[in-house]
């Protein structure tokens, strides 16, 4: 409609399902109550034709019909997105072309009916020139509407003048005012798209701007921002028991400062971007969102999960960072990472920050027996020990590379 056409990406593709939800939307606030307009021209033109008062009956029935369509239009309020837009934009539509080929055949009517003056006949024209300019100005944004709109009043109206001889002059007068109006259907075409472009690109200057504000500058991933209030609405959502359960999983690159002070800063920023990068390779289903929280400090929040299945992929993940060593410019930059993990419990976190803090004290206590590990808020006892049952399973791990080296 109006030269929306569908493409190929995901970015074009909601781009254009957001301008025809904008064309809806500006389209039925712009022009909904103008169905009423059809009925407010035709009740005194009906008078002023004598029309009423020959054919009561059918000048009840017309005015009838105008107030059904015109409340039919104000009742279809466009849907909020997606491609159902299209088949509301095709029925508004053929609701407005109703009331403009009854007005059409009213006017023609009017035309040739000899007990009509022509002073009266002017009257009626006046009505169809008000008609074509809505329809070249509302709906220049749905170019086969207006010009049809236009086309089906203009051209029968000229047709009958010119065939009338004392109504030639208006004949004339009408064909010009079709000429004009097609130019201004163009002309408020490109009007109304140069407006839609303007507010696109600020959208997507606003979109831009909150993408910036949530990723982190260095690794790409999200930032703190962006985690805090991502943990924020999942454990809200599991409270109200509108999802399942979350799982909060908090890393720290282990000693960090020793490849910084070993390396090189720059260096130790490219270590950074390929612990960011494998971390988002390991976890990239839907429902994961990984974040970057600190220096060397990462995380991940997963809903709709098993913990003992997210638990044995952080340490599959763990264990292969600690096998082979970065690759950068020609250095081995070994890496390993301490982990906490815990799925969220109403009765025991309570909110985001208590879910928070379990599961930092479950990294804490990794960092603290010996690092390079991954440690569950379940192993550990109401002090935030590690628990004995899981010492031998849980903590074996090989040399720090670090600290060997």
């Amino acid at each position: 409609m109006g030269g929306v056409a569908g493409s190929g990406s995901p970015d074009d593709h909601r781009r254009v399902e957001r301008r025809l939800a904008t064309q809806a939307l500006d389209i039925y606030e712009s022009s909904s109550i103008g169905g009423f307009l059809y009925l407010v021209a035709w009740l005194p033109v009906a008078q002023i034709t004598g029309l009423m008062a020959r054919f009561p009956a059918h000048c009840v029935g017309i005015a009838l019909v105008f107030l059904l369509l015109a409340i039919i239009r104000v009742q279809a309020r466009p849907p909020p997105a997606g491609e159902a837009q299209r088949r509301w934009l095709n029925r508004y539509f053929a609701v407005v072309l109703v009331s403009v080929m009854i007005w059409a055949t009213i006017q023609v009517y009017v035309v040739f009916d000899e007990a009509i003056p022509p002073l009266a006949t002017s009257v009626s024209l006046f009505g169809t020139v008000a008609f074509c300019t809505v329809l070249a100005h509302l709906y220049a944004s749905c170019l086969r509407l207006s010009i049809a709109g236009i086309l089906i009043l203009i051209v029968p109206t000229a047709v009958a003048l010119w065939m009338v001889p004392e109504l030639h002059l208006l004949g004339i007068a009408m064909t010009f005012i079709g000429g004009y109006l097609g130019s201004a259907v163009l002309q408020s075409r490109r009007d109304y798209h140069r407006r839609l472009d303007l507010a696109e690109a600020l959208l997507e200057q606003r979109d831009r701007y909150e993408l910036l504000s949530w990723t982190d500058e260095l690794t790409g991933l999200c930032n703190r921002r962006r985690f805090s209030e991502t943990l924020n609405e999942e454990v809200r959502q599991v409270v109200s028991s509108a999802k399942p359960a979350v799982i909060l999983v908090l890393m720290d690159i282990d000693h960090f400062k020793l490849i910084n002070d070993r390396f090189g800063h720059i260096i130790g920023d490219e270590a950074l971007r390929r612990f960011a990068r494998k971390l988002r390779e390991a976890f990239t289903e839907p429902g994961m969102l990984v974040a970057r929280t600190g220096g060397e400090e990462f995380a991940l929040i997963a809903s709709g999960t098993n913990e003992d299945s997210l638990l044995a992929r952080a340490d599959a993940f763990r264990k292969a960072m600690a096998a082979e060593p970065l690759q950068i410019a020609g250095l081995q930059v070994p890496m390993t990472a301490s982990i906490g993990m815990g799925a969220f419990d109403a009765e025991l976190h309570r909110n985001d920050d208590g879910f928070y803090s379990a599961v930092d004290v479950a990294l804490y206590a990794a960092k603290q027996q010996g690092r390079n590990r991954v440690i569950s808020v379940r192993m550990l006892d109401p002090v935030g020990r590690v628990t004995p049952s899981h010492l031998q399973t849980q903590l074996t791990k090989a040399p720090d590379p670090l600290e060997s080296a």
